[in-house]
């Protein structure tokens, strides 16, 4: 059942990250429960999951809710333990199950955050990315490559939302160590 609704949660997340004029008109954003009437084809644009998020110079940060803060704080847990995975340290169950854990809570943000339009189009982008990364990990756990969108994706959250608990992973995966 997971795997239906991640499917079908990343068809619908890539369609309204490719569409953010559309959520532009939207006065208020209530959730996310009622984009799973949309019914997107989940083949649909599979490659932009890994585009990087765009942000404009002189971005004020948005402010995130509570189940955002706590959602994103649950994936940045599950992405230290895929760390170890680039570095060759962790077994294909261990991928499969923190794979889980990110989807679960990305499952638990589209459940409960509620965003206005704007930051929530952003929020959907970052969340496909990470969607479309823990797909490829459950296809070949044996792979890292997809960890590295995954981590950038957690840090253009950073770069995109006031989330204090977030703050030390803009640009942490291009450190050299030397700090």
């Amino acid at each position: 059942m997971r795997h239906v609704f991640a499917a079908a949660t990343l068809a619908l997340a890539l369609g309204l990250a490719l569409t953010p004029a559309a959520a532009a008109a939207q006065d208020r954003h209530d959730g996310h429960a009622a984009h799973a009437t949309q019914g997107r084809p989940a083949a649909h644009d599979a490659h932009a999951a890994d585009a990087a998020t765009d942000v404009p110079a002189g971005h004020v940060q948005w402010t995130p809710d509570a189940p955002l803060i706590e959602g994103m704080a649950r994936v940045r847990e599950a992405m230290t333990g895929l760390a170890h995975h680039e570095m060759g340290h962790l077994g294909e169950s261990n991928v499969l199950v923190l794979a889980g854990d990110i989807d679960d809570a990305i499952e638990y943000m589209f459940a409960n955050c509620k965003l206005d339009a704007e930051p929530d189009v952003a929020l959907h982008g970052i969340l496909a990315r990470l969607m479309a990364g823990t797909q490829a990990l459950r296809a070949d756990p044996a792979s890292a490559a997809p960890v590295a969108d995954m981590r950038a994706a957690v840090a253009d959250y950073a770069r995109l939302f006031d989330d204090p608990e977030a703050a030390d992973d803009e640009g942490g995966h291009g450190d050299d160590g030397d700090d």
